[in-house]
């Protein structure tokens, strides 16, 4: 059945939201609540699950979201950023809120927007994506909300939660260290803000300048602290499209997994999700089988996703992230060669990602392009980062569209694509490959 919307005042919103500074305004959290309070603190009472970390966090949610749902349970979640649509950061049950849903959070918002107090500042832009789903979440009666942070923890938006279920903490490493600081240690304590009194935490245990950092938090605030370390889960078996691997569960041992796709990295996420479901399921033992099939199941967007035979994508966008996704590569059988598609943001760490994707050898043939986002790369700052890489074939293209029908034209049929370096050329890729249907049978070329 077709949505029906008004797409008009959908996209009037959608504008009005992208004309709000992203990174060059901070409101203080208090303002964020008092906001929330006047809009009458729509799911502030559900049960809150609360995620922080620089990679995994939208991995963790979509998993605790299966294992949710697997038992009849509503709810509803919250992550970022968005591939194409803004609505996809909002959704139900694991379906992207309908346009003329979003547009209901967003006409409430926006009514209490026209009549700001004084003392009140106008939402940032993920407050207002923040507060939308909120409302939204209430409207349709989630009993579960799973809220990913945006940028750190201790100050994020979503940090006026004051008493959820649980938080997590995944995989800590360097990303928006301007904000956060400059080193994994700095960073953990930023992240680890989202941690409430007497509410439990699970992290990772394998790096000990993080772990350390957690834990004295936790101590601090009496939480309960679920560490999974390097007995916590392990690969046993690549196969050709699918991993299996042991999870340490807290009821049986050691239980055998098998995740669908071929990224190493997931098998940690899913972990942190499994930890999560059974401290919030507490002494209730959950069924193996259940879990198994909801893992099956599970779908998330940009995360080492086979959009087209052939043609994998990644939102692999920090020097952590890159080394992961070269890990997954090089577990992808090619009897081909491998075509990369790259870009970058300017305020990443792009030369310390650059080098990791040429040191690897992976790649027989790179296309680096240009993204839309404003704060993408230059054609000259990324020939400028690709000049030492004299081992790699390299070409240089101005638009996603140009690149891609290059590595396109290039693919041979035992070759594979990959695509890599940014959330927003991974949204920019499956844009283009969902609005022009025949783009890869025909080589890239519009008919």
């Amino acid at each position: 059945m077709n949505e029906i919307y008004d797409a008009s005042a959908y996209h009037t919103a959608e504008a009005y939201i992208y004309n709000i500074p992203k990174f060059t305004k901070k409101n203080d959290l208090n303002n964020t609540k008092r906001l929330l309070e006047a809009l009458g603190s729509p799911a502030l009472h559900r049960k809150i699950i609360h995620v922080a970390g620089t990679n995994g966090k939208g991995s963790v949610c979509a998993y605790l979201n299966s294992f949710l749902l697997s038992e009849g349970k509503r709810v509803g979640m919250f992550t970022s950023p968005h591939l194409i649509s803004m609505n996809e950061r909002i959704r139900i049950n694991g379906e992207v809120v309908a346009k003329a849903e979003f547009l209901s959070g967003y006409d409430r918002l926006k009514n209490l927007i026209d009549e700001l107090p004084e003392e009140l500042a106008h939402p940032t832009f993920f407050e207002m994506l923040f507060l939308i789903a909120m409302c939204i979440f209430e409207k349709q009666q989630v009993e579960y909300v799973l809220l990913e942070t945006g940028l750190g923890g201790r100050l994020d938006a979503t940090n006026i939660i004051q008493d959820p279920e649980i938080t997590i903490l995944t995989r800590i490493g360097l990303d928006h260290c301007s904000y956060l600081g400059d080193t994994k240690k700095e960073i953990a304590g930023e992240k680890a803000g989202i941690l409430k009194r007497g509410v439990p935490v699970v992290y990772l245990k394998k790096h000990e300048g993080t772990r350390k950092v957690i834990e004295k938090r936790a101590l601090e605030l009496a939480c309960p602290m679920e560490g999974l370390g390097e007995d916590s889960f392990f690969i046993k078996n690549f196969k050709n499209k699918s991993i299996d691997f042991s999870y340490k569960s807290r009821y049986y041992d050691y239980v055998t997994f098998t995740v669908p796709g071929c990224a190493p990295y997931q098998v940690e996420n899913i972990s942190l999700a499994l930890r999560a479901y059974e401290c919030i399921r507490e002494r209730e033992q959950v069924s193996v089988k259940r879990l198994q099939k909801a893992i099956s199941h599970t779908k998330w967007e940009g995360r080492m996703e086979e959009v087209k035979e052939g043609i994998y994508v990644d939102g692999a966008h920090n020097e952590d992230g890159v080394l992961a996704f070269l890990d997954a590569v090089e577990h992808i059988p090619c009897i081909g060669r491998r075509i990369l598609l790259f870009s970058v943001v300017s305020d990443k760490d792009y030369g310390k990602m650059i080098k990791a994707l040429a040191d690897a050898r992976l790649f027989q043939k790179i296309a680096a392009v240009c993204i839309k986002e404003k704060r993408g790369l230059s054609l000259e700052q990324l020939k400028e980062n690709f000049l030492f890489c004299q081992e790699n074939d390299v070409s240089f293209f101005s638009t996603v569209e140009q690149g891609m029908t290059y590595a396109l034209s290039e693919k041979k049929k035992e070759d594979i694509i990959f695509v890599a370096g940014s959330l927003y050329l991974a949204g920019e890729v499956k844009s283009l490959l969902r609005q022009v249907p025949d783009f890869v049978s025909g080589k890239g070329r519009r008919k």
